[in-house]
């Protein structure tokens, strides 16, 4: 259903390719759009609350309302499935760390296990960060961690003796 809406005292923004803005203003426009004027209330709504579904489509109605927000609830909806993924991944690292015995104890390998646990949520805070602000895809910011420490569990794994 589409409502006709009149504009007083407009400004439209133009972006091109490199980044620079062109400003447009005019006193009064008339136009027709596909929006009723409760779209427009911000709802805001704690994506811990949604389920998978409802996620999903508030970040559907987030894009086509023009919000840049929905990057953050689009981090969430991938961290729901690489989350369990991470459980994996850094229990096949410990696999991969305790089936070495040395004769010193295993303050080593529980240093070297803390380390590298700490260092892959860093890593995925820094990635989380570059999907939020800058160009990494969202399913692509969520997922590096993951990739990343399991190339190194693999490695772990083929090295460790058997």
């Amino acid at each position: 259903v589409l409502h006709k809406w009149v504009i007083y005292d407009y400004y439209i923004l133009h972006f091109d390719r490199n980044g620079n803005q062109q400003i447009q203003s005019g006193y009064m426009k008339d136009t027709t759009l596909a929006l009723k004027p409760t779209d427009l209330y911000k709802i805001k709504q704690r994506f811990e609350e949604m389920n998978y579904f409802q996620l999903n489509h508030y970040i559907q109605k987030e894009k086509e309302r023009g919000s840049l927000s929905y990057r953050r609830y689009e981090i969430e909806k991938y961290k729901r499935f690489a989350g369990p993924v991470a459980i994996l991944v850094l229990t096949l690292l410990g696999v991969a760390l305790t089936s070495r015995k040395v004769r010193g104890g295993m303050g080593m390998h529980l240093g070297l296990g803390l380390l590298l646990a700490f260092s892959y949520i860093l890593l995925m805070q820094v990635s989380v960060v570059f999907s939020t602000q800058g160009n990494l895809s969202p399913s692509v910011g969520v997922w590096i961690p993951n990739f990343v420490y399991l190339i190194i569990a693999l490695y772990l794994l083929k090295k460790a003796p058997k």
